[in-house]
């Protein structure tokens, strides 16, 4: 995966989407019914498969859990798509499915 070409551009870009460029976020895209919940406060976990692509986000290489300070729900895959950017509160495993605790909003 490419990252920025440089520290400078990351952290405008950062600032661009009011993230915190010290902070670990977790970036999950999501359809505008979930969203909309999310951003009205009734939606408190987002389930995701237990797939590769969910556990190399989740879990560093020694199998650890990494730890997030926030989520970024990013509403569709538009660059000018709606952000909501919550506090991350861990995940539970159950039934082979991730269950992302959202915390309050920040922003």
């Amino acid at each position: 995966m490419k990252g920025p070409k440089n520290i400078t551009h990351y952290k405008q870009t950062a600032a661009i989407i009011h993230l915190n460029p010290t902070m670990l976020t977790l970036k999950i895209i999501i359809k505008k019914e979930w969203f909309d919940q999310i951003a009205a406060g009734t939606k408190k976990i987002e389930y995701r498969d237990v797939v590769p692509f969910w556990t190399f986000r989740l879990f560093d290489t020694e199998g650890k859990r990494k730890k997030y300070d926030q989520i970024e729900f990013i509403n569709g895959y538009n660059k000018d798509a709606r952000r909501l950017i919550t506090t991350f509160e861990g995940f539970t495993t159950r039934n082979n499915t991730y269950c992302i605790k959202i915390g309050k909003i920040i922003k």
